[in-house]
């Protein structure tokens, strides 16, 4: 008898995700093949003004239009359990479409450092909190700590330099001479601007060479060797630029369903590595998403004692959510030789934009 019951539960299991790829399934194909015959209907009207060559980028790029559209649909009408079951967080589908493909990429912003908080909302003074995560990020990925001030500088309204700070006097006098923004930034690509970041800083693998040829995965079970990836070792993997939209210190905690391991490192000074890889091998165990911070209090690894009387799971639990908060889309499209790439930032519960670019 318990056999039958728990053989008719697995089958209700089944046609429950069965169901919930046929709706995500039927939904991308429907929004993309509905915003896609949208699209060709608007360049039909407009298509005599453009030459031949102009006609297919426009068309690359209404075509990743449609992918940020689909997207947007998907975040706010598919149920989060189906979406996280399907897989569409760490599966970007490429689907042919009008003799193109696009290839729809989500990912959930507010498990990362966002650099825009460094800056408190309407005080325009230094967040110590969030400084502390960077140079903790700094050091697990072995870069010098005090970057982060001249991002401060970069951000903030006023004329007072960090102690390694630059503020206007220094951006004029570098070669060529730049303007400093004091403002947030929209996009990672401006901390370019600020001294002391380049590209290979922003966008390599930080692992030394050696380092990277002795990184052995052997030994490791498949679980332990998908907590932490090469990509985890790349700067612009762990932060993000968001525009933060109100000063709700509810919307600064950081996502663990969605933080990348050295984001968790940099959560305590008391974090381990084997507590960080942990949290991340539990959460894929759970088709990527841990419904409650309560899940994890058990785990040994989170028992170390840190200030307070607290532990480092209490220290943890007041400083990170499961609230998915914010998504970035990415929509790339191909057509014949053109490609267009669009992006933007959904608020799921204002389902708006925040951000857009292309």
């Amino acid at each position: 008898m318990q056999a039958a019951q728990k053989s008719i539960r697995k089958r209700r299991l089944l046609l429950r995700r069965r169901g919930a790829i046929i709706l995500i399934t039927a939904t991308l194909m429907l929004t993309l093949t509905i915003s896609v015959a949208l699209v060709f209907v608007r360049f039909a009207l407009n298509e005599f003004r453009a030459v031949s060559t102009t006609g297919q980028r426009e068309r690359a790029l209404q075509l990743a239009q449609s992918g940020l559209e689909t997207g947007t649909l998907l975040l706010t009408r598919i149920p989060l359990d189906s979406l996280y079951e399907f897989g569409i967080f760490t599966i970007a589908p490429t689907i042919p479409l009008g003799g193109g493909t696009v290839t729809l990429s989500l990912s959930e912003e507010s498990g990362k450092l966002n650099v825009n908080r460094l800056v408190r909302m309407f005080e325009d003074q230094t967040d110590e909190k969030h400084l502390e995560y960077f140079q903790r990020l700094s050091i697990a990925l072995g870069i010098p700590v005090d970057l982060w001030h001249a991002v401060v500088d970069y951000i903030d309204e006023n004329n007072t330099p960090m102690a390694r700070g630059a503020e206007r006097d220094e951006y004029e006098r570098l070669q060529p001479p730049r303007r400093i923004k004091n403002g947030r930034m929209q996009s990672l690509e401006e901390l370019l601007f600020v001294p002391g970041f380049d590209q290979r800083l922003l966008y390599d693998d930080l692992r030394s060479l050696d380092r990277r040829k002795n990184f052995s995965t052997s030994g490791l079970s498949d679980l332990e060797k998908a907590a932490v990836t090469p990509e985890d070792y790349i700067l612009a993997n762990n932060i993000t630029t968001y525009l933060v939209y109100n000063a709700d210190t509810s919307t600064d905690l950081i996502n663990i369903n969605s933080a990348p391991y050295h984001v968790l490192l940099a959560m305590s000074e008391f974090m381990t590595p084997a507590a960080a890889r942990k949290i991340i091998m539990e959460r894929i165990k759970r088709n990527g998403r841990i419904k409650s911070i309560d899940e994890l209090a058990t785990i040994p690894e989170l028992q170390i004692p840190t200030t307070g009387g607290l532990n480092l799971y209490k220290e943890l639990a007041i400083r990170v959510t499961i609230q998915n908060q914010l998504y970035k889309i990415v929509a790339d499209a191909s057509l014949e030789s053109q490609v267009a790439q669009v992006m933007g930032v959904l608020d799921p519960n204002a389902k708006r934009l925040v951000f857009y670019s292309e």
